[in-house]
């Protein structure tokens, strides 16, 4: 008995193989004898499970190719969706831009950073227009918060740019409120500040410095910065007064250039 049980659990899926194959041979080679309902058993016991089988095969396949499509669109839709809150926020930018009023004889030009130098905190910029755009040198630059730098040097397509943070970019001032006048200078180290201002000046904490007009490069009124602190030694002329500047040098990324009226 225990060895009846054991050759059938062996032998039947040999068996099942063997029916199959002898059935559709049958199938394939009986010409007109098998027909009616003989036919149909033999097709729903054996062509109909795989033929079911072969189906889902097919579906699962084109489900894999519709995930396949549909990954690469939530791909492409997240990019776009980046892409365009990029543009919305330059478009807020430039918004933000519109507030202010350009130097009587003044217009505003915009420009891309194309490169940006420095050593510790960027001093030195180039800027996508040059020469063909009527761009010269000592032409004042800006950005959203105030005065960036000047012009350097111009070529026919791009043009450098200095900003505030270059030693050799000083700027004239003065304090807004009290008018005291003095320079702006930078110095790796130490920063920005405002230099030449006398002891005894009118000059405190919170005070805005804005461009004096003086020396002819930069346009009066323009914001430089604000006083961080006022500091005297004896037996010196004048303040030591630090300041923070309102443009955020390490965060450059839109310039642009005032540029006089024909």
């Amino acid at each position: 008995m225990d060895w009846h049980v054991s050759w059938s659990k062996e032998r039947k899926p040999l068996v099942h193989t063997v029916l199959v194959l002898v059935l559709s041979s049958a199938l394939l080679f009986s010409g007109e004898w098998m027909t009616g309902p003989a036919a149909n058993l033999a097709l729903s016991l054996f062509y109909y499970p795989f033929h079911k089988l072969r189906q889902n095969i097919e579906r699962l396949s084109h489900a894999a190719d519709d995930n396949a499509a549909l990954s690469a669109t939530v791909v492409d839709l997240s990019t776009r969706l980046q892409f365009y809150g990029e543009i919305l926020e330059e478009n807020r930018r430039r918004r933000t831009l519109l507030g202010f009023t350009p130097p009587l004889g003044f217009r505003i030009v915009p420009t891309e950073v194309v490169g940006v130098y420095g050593a510790g905190i960027p001093n030195t910029v180039v800027i996508n227009l040059g020469a063909k755009n009527s761009l010269s040198v000592n032409q004042t630059v800006i950005s959203r918060d105030g005065v960036a730098g000047r012009v350097a040097k111009v070529m026919n397509e791009y043009s450098v740019v200095y900003l505030l943070t270059e030693p050799r970019c000083r700027v004239s001032a003065r304090v807004k409120r009290s008018r005291e006048q003095g320079i702006i200078r930078y110095q790796l180290g130490r920063g920005m500040y405002f230099d030449n201002c006398p002891q005894g000046g009118d000059v405190v904490i919170g005070d805005t410095i804005i461009t004096s007009g003086l020396g002819g490069v930069f346009p009066e009124g323009l914001v430089v910065g604000t006083v961080r602190s006022v500091e005297s030694q004896e037996g010196d002329f004048f303040y030591d007064v630090a300041l923070d500047p309102t443009v955020n040098f390490n965060g450059i990324d839109e310039l642009y250039v005032l540029m006089m009226e024909q």
